[in-house]
């Protein structure tokens, strides 16, 4: 269960990574899409890994794929907007993602504090 989500947790700093830097350009709005719809499927990998070994899953999971699935859309929608050419509107909603992205690896390290420090 751990290599799980040590991958999950590795794939969570490339999503940070790649939001602070390339997720403000029409490009990179595409290639956070794609990086956070492959960390959701990790993220669901490790939710079906938890309950294969009957574990029970955090209360905040719910939330944690919500605010994923919220980046995710943001993202989207920025992209489209910023293809109608309203490039100020696309970067709010780039930021909005960003943020998002942030308020996500926050809720996720906070599930499972045992795990994360020790």
């Amino acid at each position: 269960m751990t290599t799980v989500l040590e991958i999950h947790l590795v794939a969570a700093y490339l999503v940070a990574v790649l939001a602070l830097f390339v997720g403000w350009v029409p490009v990179g709005r595409r290639v956070m899409v794609a990086i956070i719809g492959l960390q959701v499927l990790i993220g669901a990998i490790a939710a079906g890994v938890a309950g294969a070994n009957h574990l029970t899953l955090p209360k905040t999971l719910a939330l944690h794929v919500i605010a994923a699935l919220l980046a995710m859309a943001f993202y989207i929608v920025g992209r489209r907007v910023g293809d109608r050419g309203a490039t100020v509107h696309a970067l709010v909603l780039s930021a909005l993602g960003f943020i998002t992205v942030i308020a996500t690896i926050v809720i996720g390290m906070r599930m499972s504090p045992n795990y994360l420090h020790g």
